[in-house]
């Protein structure tokens, strides 16, 4: 590309401010580009394991209070006044109310104050239909309400180990002051018999874990926790409280006890950190926009690229300044070279100077000097050698066409009228006239089919009722030019090698016409065709016949259409075999010798 641009653009200025681009601007940007994109790695990076130690000071957090919850339910497991008020028997009413009552004064509350830092919800549940709740007096809601739970008996499977489950049942709801809770689960065992008597749940409300994290939140951030199923337990955004993570494309990153990845939300790209609560199996997971995150970054970039234009900028500027005094001259040498390659020899460059431009533009006129000198030479040397190619054709149907002529009025004086007679002779002298004393190469095609017609009277007179020549031409074309003795040679190859060896009468038929800029002509008759040998060998119809013995005629006019017209122009042979010969000519359209050099 960049080569291409050099040589099609060659001005100094082009290749100065070509060559500063390579040179100081390309690099830079490519600087600036890995400069930025490492500066925005980094960033990425030390944000990434900063929210890593936010979210692990989170954790313990929730560590801590994992373990003091712990704690207080192994009091509640360890409690021989409990164990006694669930297994007192379930018809003794009195007794266990006035328990439960002492319990609650004793234990409960006591216990609950005991960790004020703490805010949760005990409940307890004995198989003999003792119930006791945390600030709730209100209808029981019984044990037997849960057994069909699944986590009902993932608590039975544990035996006495703390399960966390996340809203186990909305019938627990009304002893929480809030709509969403976690629960430590466990049950109540008799050490003696190591029966199981109860259940305990300490439950604590989503409110209360989220003042855990809820101040670590920066701007645009959000931070939530899943627990082991994928179930949000608390969120900064609380439409998500309950929402099942298992159904994010990214859910299986989470992976490892800490991490993080990028991902794109909503059409945000977002960097996500998460770290793993190990008391709990929950999962504390920070998404940060990285729009909000890179935005230092996205500012440098701006400022660098307005750096960059600005580069960009002078650089043209200067450019232009330093190479204007080198462009001029070599502007103006330029310019008379496009003109001598328009044609114009006269022209010369006028630049004048003491260094290498100078130098070269001296060479360039003394160059162009000499091709104006050889061009006319080459002129008058062609013109020379087509007024002698005339010549030669015109001695040439002198001797040949003279003779069999003559040959053949003597013989129409014999049998012939003399009306007959004088026709031939007068189309003869016409002939000889317009062939043999006119030194022009280029007549007009009404003058050339005028010479054609003179010629195919004298041969239908030497051939009788042989021959028969039919012509179809645009009436138009006439004043348009052409060669002399073009179609004569064609018509004359016609009759001799096609129509005399056939057996019968013999057809030939001229056609003419004007076609996209050009004259059109075809010549066919219904002869014997060309014979060609084999020694001729391969390549195109037309190569073949030329170089057959009676292409000689055709060899002729050939070389004449393109030394005249050009390469693009000549004859081409359609057909040359058992159906006879057809050729086509074309040359372009002209009425002045002038209008030819310019096509």
């Amino acid at each position: 590309m960049l080569k291409r641009i050099f040589i099609k653009r060659s001005s100094v200025q082009h290749r100065m401010l070509l060559a500063f681009l390579a040179l100081v601007v390309v690099p830079l940007s490519i600087f600036s580009y890995f400069s930025l994109t490492i500066s925005s790695n980094t960033i990425e990076k030390q944000a990434g394991e900063a929210k890593l130690k936010s979210l692990g000071l989170i954790s313990q957090k929730l560590g801590i209070m994992a373990s003091d919850l712990t704690a207080i339910s192994n009091i509640y497991f360890s409690n021989e006044e409990l164990r006694s008020l669930l297994q007192s028997p379930a018809g003794d009413q009195a007794y266990q109310e006035r328990l439960q009552r002492q319990f609650l004064t004793k234990l409960i509350v006591s216990y609950r104050y005991a960790y004020t830092w703490l805010d949760y919800y005990t409940s307890i549940f004995g198989f003999n239909n003792v119930e006791l709740h945390t600030f709730y007096n209100g209808p029981k809601i019984g044990i037997d309400t849960f057994r069909g739970d699944s986590w009902f008996q993932e608590a039975v499977k544990e035996n006495g180990g703390i399960v966390w489950i996340t809203n186990p049942s909305p019938s627990l709801t009304p002893t929480i002051n809030d709509d969403y809770y976690v629960s430590a689960i466990r049950l109540l065992k008799d050490f003696e018999s190591n029966t199981t008597v109860g259940m305990l749940m300490i439950n604590v409300g989503e409110s209360f874990i989220y003042k855990q994290y809820g101040d670590a939140a920066s701007e645009g951030e959000q931070i939530l926790i899943f627990d082991r199923g994928g179930t949000v337990v608390s969120a900064t955004d609380k439409h998500r409280l309950a929402e099942s993570m298992t159904q994010a494309p990214y859910y299986k990153q989470f992976t490892g006890d800490e991490g993080r990845f990028n991902v794109t939300i909503d059409r945000k790209p977002m960097l996500v950190t998460y770290h793993k609560v190990s008391s709990t199996d929950w999962t504390i997971v920070s998404y940060t926009p990285l729009n909000t995150l890179l935005a230092n970054v996205t500012r440098s970039k701006w400022i660098t690229l307005i750096g960059l234009a600005g580069l960009m900028l002078l650089s043209v500027i200067l450019s232009y300044v330093i190479a204007s005094r080198l462009s001029v001259p070599i502007r103006r040498l330029y310019a008379s070279m496009k003109r001598v390659e328009m044609g114009d020899l006269s022209e010369r460059t006028k630049v004048h100077s003491n260094d290498e431009i100078g130098e070269l533009a001296g060479k360039f006129n003394q160059m162009v000097e000499r091709i104006e000198e050889l061009h006319d030479q080459v002129i008058v040397e062609q013109d020379l050698k087509r007024k002698s190619e005339l010549q030669n054709l015109q001695s040439q149907i002198n001797t040949h066409f003279l003779y069999n002529t003559l040959a053949s009025i003597r013989s129409l004086l014999l049998t012939e009228t003399r009306e007959k007679v004088d026709q031939v002779i007068v189309s003869l002298v016409k002939l000889l006239r317009k062939t043999l004393s006119d030194e022009s190469e280029y007549i007009t095609i009404g003058e050339e089919l005028d010479n054609l017609q003179n010629y195919v009277n004298i041969q239908m007179a030497r051939q009788y009722d042989k021959l028969q020549v039919h012509f179809e031409i645009e009436e138009h074309i006439g004043s348009y030019r052409t060669l002399k003795l073009l179609l004569q040679p064609l018509v004359e190859n016609a009759i001799f090698h096609g129509i005399e060896p056939k057996e019968g009468p013999g057809e030939i038929v001229i056609q003419a016409w004007e076609e996209a800029g050009e004259i059109r002509l075809r010549i066919t008759d219904n002869g014997v065709g060309i014979a060609m040998s084999e020694e001729i060998g391969s390549g195109s119809l037309t190569e073949r016949v030329l170089a057959s013995a009676g292409g000689v005629g055709l060899r002729n006019v050939q070389t004449r259409m393109r030394t005249h017209f050009g390469e693009k122009f000549g004859l081409q042979v359609l057909h040359a075999d058992e159906r006879g010969t057809s050729i086509a000519l074309n040359w372009p359209v002209f009425m002045r010798v002038e209008e030819l050099k310019r096509k």
